[in-house]
């Protein structure tokens, strides 16, 4: 499976030197929750602008979450493959919606009945500054599993900086 995405990444990377539009780099620092466990989630991503409303994100994740009920810290990646659709845009700000598929990755600390397995993401961001390079936003995405113990939310701050 892993090589699989290492694949994707090498084609949508190579794809995306190639083409004519903007690329843009980031990194996103959030609070997530699975269920009733928290923790800390750091984010990277590469993004393509394919037109003014719709760009193509491929990002990586890692939470560094804690279970209160079991006593336990387990690390938790996510590796996405999303799509940005903007509905709502000013000069300086913009609202986006977020839609993608993952694959996530839970510690073998948590006893699951398989530990890896793909998501569906939904969710909603918006950015501000978009008349400088580096943006700035808000985002919330809620990550939809079958092998999760519970929903995944993820809610944080983002920024973006415009090649």
């Amino acid at each position: 499976m892993k090589i699989k995405l290492f694949i994707m990444a090498f084609l949508f990377c190579y794809t995306m030197m190639y083409s004519q539009s903007k690329f843009n780099i980031g990194f996103g620092l959030n609070e997530q929750f699975v269920k009733k466990d928290m923790g800390v989630n750091t984010e990277g991503f590469l993004s393509y602008n394919i037109n003014t409303d719709i760009s193509l994100v491929l990002s990586a994740a890692n939470a560094k979450m804690k279970n209160d009920e079991l006593d336990v810290k387990y690390n938790l990646s996510k590796y996405a493959l999303q799509v940005n659709y903007d509905f709502a845009k000013s000069e300086t700000s913009k609202f986006e919606s977020v839609f993608g598929f993952s694959y996530l990755n839970f510690d073998k600390k948590l006893e699951l009945d398989d530990n890896n397995g793909l998501g569906l993401d939904l969710g909603i961001q918006t950015m501000f500054g978009l008349d400088e390079r580096l943006n700035y936003g808000l985002r919330i995405v809620s990550t939809y599993s079958s092998i999760s113990p519970g929903a995944i939310l993820n809610a944080g701050i983002l920024f973006k900086y415009n090649l």
